[in-house]
Formats: structure tokens, sequence, C-alpha cells
């Protein structure tokens, strides 16, 4: 691997900012106050005359999605200036788990602050992990088989290359080493897309390196690999490694020690509700360093995981069952702005509080202002003053039976009070049935025969008021627990298509089931 200046500089900084949190803040918002003067937003809420954070706050409102909406779809349309002073590079489309398309517009400063939260993080997984930059490397990022690709105003949707966010300089070296088929750019359905990623793997001996969002996305072109390797291995040319695949794949779990015997690092998400398909992946490849995420969106980058000044940056080589393998999971501060909505109201990230649950608000580069990403998190700790933060749900996925109004966050709290890992090993569901009740889906045996559990989960759930009247009063049933072969192929039912392949997190509260709870 040639040496990447880029990633030096950018760790440098990275640990530069660390060391000074408030001072790295500000500093980005008044970067970012000052390059969106001109803009028509800026215009209306008078950034000229902003001085600072608390200015700020007060010119400014919180707002989601659907609060910029009108002004995105403007610029989405063609219109210059009404967010940002740049001109758009392109747009990317995300969406909440079971919601809509959301268009998300891109300047060349928000890729920018993108590539100071992944650098840092490429640049330490390559001091950790040397072996995994040894070979060749698959990234993923981008959303699969996208169902359209400009925007009303001919804006590209998606930049053309996942490497565009390592920058010029860092991409151009790595270009040589990284897979890439051009069929994986073009629209194609899903599957399709699966398997050209699974032929792209399979023809890799020397594959060392596997970035993807979720772990159920490798899991999936392994199963694809076995489904239909009388389609894929044809296009294996060399004869040698054809016959050692079908010798690997003919077994009734693949044999990926033969398949990439050079693979050593997977970057996947292993918390949360990925946290049980993270483990079918390690037992999958029980010779590969399975590594957690930070959180990191569409719309911004949240966290990532790295060992700050003072803590040993060497890992072993066997996985544990922490965040992230030990690692913090560290916010990128000097990437966006952030603000922390809790108890005590909203705060900037150099005043939150370690144990606290906060609602996360950002403001990027990218026209999106005081932001409301609808995540909970977590403050485990402050590492000389900088936030180590856990994504542990969505406020805005929520479930109404009869009035209770279930969050996510809510709910996986109410699971941890009954088990520390149950938010890990199952999913809720809500039952339109004659009365309406509560699911516990599992495929977990240990789960399934505590027969207290169900008891002990609804009495968690009755923290909220509105949950426990529904049961005194009988609009509720009592809570069951299902047996679910798959939960996590059951939830993907409820993503759109394109999200079906592991780009969005799996919920930990699911949409209803119709009446009579549909069969799983």
């Amino acid at each position: 691997m040639p040496t990447l200046p880029a990633l030096s500089a950018a760790l440098s900084r990275f640990q530069t900012a660390l060391l000074q949190p408030q001072e790295a803040q500000r500093a980005v918002l008044r970067d970012i106050v000052q390059s969106g003067g001109g803009s028509l937003f800026g215009r209306r809420h008078g950034f000229s005359r902003i001085g600072g954070y608390e200015d700020f706050a007060r010119a400014v409102p919180v707002s989601d999605y659907e609060g910029l909406r009108s002004l995105i779809e403007r610029a989405a349309a063609g219109e210059a200036g009404v967010l940002t002073t740049e001109n758009p590079v392109c747009f990317e489309e995300t969406g909440g788990s079971t919601g809509g398309a959301k268009l998300i517009l891109y300047t060349e400063s928000l890729y920018a602050a993108f590539r100071r939260a992944v650098l840092p993080w490429l640049a330490d997984v390559r001091r950790r992990r040397p072996a995994a930059f040894a070979g060749r490397l698959f990234f993923i990022v981008s959303p699969a088989a996208r169902g359209r690709t400009h925007t009303s105003g001919g804006i590209p949707i998606g930049s053309g290359s996942d490497l565009d966010y390592f920058g010029r300089e860092t991409a151009a070296a790595l270009l040589p080493r990284v897979l890439f088929l051009p069929e994986l750019l073009s629209a194609q359905s899903a599957q399709e897309w699966q398997l050209a990623c699974a032929r792209l793997l399979l023809g890799a001996a020397d594959l060392s390196f596997v970035s993807v969002w979720s772990p159920t996305m490798l899991l999936l072109f392994v199963q694809a690999m076995q489904t239909h390797q009388d389609d894929i291995l044809p296009h294996i040319t060399d004869p040698r490694r054809r016959a050692l695949l079908s010798r690997a794949l003919s077994r009734d779990t693949p044999d990926t020690r033969a398949i990439w015997p050079r693979l050593d690092t997977v970057s996947c998400w292993t918390s949360h509700t990925a946290a049980a398909p993270a483990d079918t992946l390690r037992r999958l490849f029980p010779h590969v360093f399975v590594e957690g995420k930070g959180l990191l969106a569409t719309e911004f980058a949240g966290s990532i995981p790295f060992a700050p000044h003072g803590r040993p940056s060497e890992r072993p080589s066997e996985n544990a069952n922490g965040l992230s393998d030990g690692l913090p999971t560290l916010l990128a501060i000097d990437s966006h702005f952030y603000e922390f909505a809790g108890a005590d109201g909203i705060v900037p990230a150099w005043q939150t509080r370690a144990g606290g649950n906060y609602r996360l608000i950002v403001t990027t580069q990218g026209g999106l202002y005081r932001y409301d990403t609808g995540d909970y998190v977590r403050v485990h700790a402050l590492h000389g003053g900088v936030p180590e933060i856990e994504f542990v749900g969505r406020g805005s996925l929520s479930c109404d039976l009869c009035g209770e109004k279930l969050n996510e966050a809510f709910v996986r709290t109410a699971m941890e009070t009954v088990s520390p890992d149950l938010a890990q090993r199952a999913l809720l569901q809500g039952v339109q049935d004659n009365p309406p009740y509560y699911r516990l889906l599992s495929a977990d045996a240990e789960t399934m025969q505590n027969h207290a559990l169900a008891a002990r989960l609804d009495e968690a759930l009755a923290a909220n008021p509105q949950y426990a009247y529904a049961r005194r009063t009988g609009q509720l049933a009592a809570l069951r627990v299902h047996f679910c072969a798959d939960p996590q192929a059951y939830a993907a039912r409820f993503f759109r298509e394109e999200q079906r392949f592991a780009v969005r997190k799996i919920p930990l509260l699911l949409p209803p089931a119709a009446e009579g709870g549909e069969a799983v």
C-alpha cells in the first residue's frame, strides 16, 4: 500500500480537534454560518448578524426534514443559492425505515466534512490492522439499485463513485486495490446488484478488507453465492479458483477461510439491532476481525470508532462483545456542528453529560441547519470533553395501536430493563387484532423458553402511562412472545426494495402487523 499523506494529515487534524473540542465545534459553526450567509436561508435568518453559537440558537429554529423540504425541492429543481451559496455536486437519497425517499444536498464542503471523519477512521484502522490493506478492498457506501439518476432539475443523484468520500488523492491511491464493476452503478434490480457483488467478491482471492453498513449485507452476499453458484462460478476464469470455490460453497456452512484466506477485517454495524447478525457474521468468518462502525448517515457523519489520546490504539485480534471491539465511538468533532436535546433542553456538545440520553441535532455544510435527525443517542463517557456516543433508536419510529404511542428509544430502554441484551436478540411489533397486542419476535431459544419474560416486558412498557392505561382498561391484550426464524429478514419486508440490502438499520420497533397476526 503506498504512502497516503492525506490520511496522515486528517489523522493529525482530528487528534488536534479532540484536544480542543469546544474550539473545534465553534470553528465549524462559524465556517458554516459565514459560507451560508448569502443563501436565501442565511438571509432569512440573519446569518450576517450571528456572532456565535448563542446567536445562532436564537436565530434559527430546530427543524425536521419536512420543515426544510420545500427549500430542498427548490434546490433539487435547479434553483441556486437556496440553502447554500455553493452549487450542489449531487444529491443523495435517504429515508426512514418505512418512509419515502428524501433528497440530501451534497456540496464540496459537505464531502470535505465527511472526509474529516472517514479519513481519520481509515488511518486508525490501517495503523491497527495493517494486514487489512495488504490485498483488495471492498466498500459499499451508496444505496443499491437506485430508482432514479437525476433530480427534476437535472442534478445527479449520487456522485458515481463511493470513493468520492475519501477525496481525490486518497481515492486515486486506493483505486487500483478497490473491487469495482461498472454494473454496480447502473440501474438494475436489487437482486441483479446483489449477484454482481457476489460475483465480484468471489473473484477476489486476495480480498483483505470489507466495509459495508449492516452485517446482513455480507450475509446476503454469501447466501447468494451458495444459492446461485451455478450462475456465478462460470464467470470465474481461473479453473483452480473455480474448483476451490465449488468445494467451499458446497458445504452446509461455506468455508470462508478457503474462499478469502487473506481477509483480515470487516467493518459493519455491530450494535443495536445489528448485534445478532454481527454475531452470525463472526461465526461465518471465524478468522476475520469484525469491527463496529460509528454513527454515520447520508445526512451527516456522527461518530467514528477511535482510540483517543491516552488510550492504546492497538486492539487484540479476537472479537469482543463491546462497541467497536472496545474502541469508543467518538463524536466526529470537526465534521459538523452538533447539538443534543435532552431533559435539560438543547445543549452543544461541550455541555453534554456522561450517562445522558439525547436526541441529536446537526448543522451541516449541505444546508441542513439545526436539523432534527430523530436519532436518539446515549453519551457513555466524555473523553477530554468529547462525547462518546451510541445510537439507541429513532424517535420518529413509533407504534400506536390505541393511544400508547410507543417509540423505539423507549422500547429499547424497556427491553434493557428486562435483560441487558434483549434488544440485540428480539424485535417488537404491534398486532392489530381484537383486542390489539404487542409481540416480541425472536429466534433465540433462551428467549422463547423464558416464560416470565413477556410479563416482565409488559410491565416495563407500562412505564408509558398510555400503555399502562390501555392494559388496565383491556384496550391492549398482554404482550406475547412469538418465534420468528429470521427476524432480520422479516423486518426487511417493511423496507423499500432498494433499502432491503442492508443500507438502513433494521428498526427495533416494527410497523403493526395485520389483524390476526401475520404469520412469521
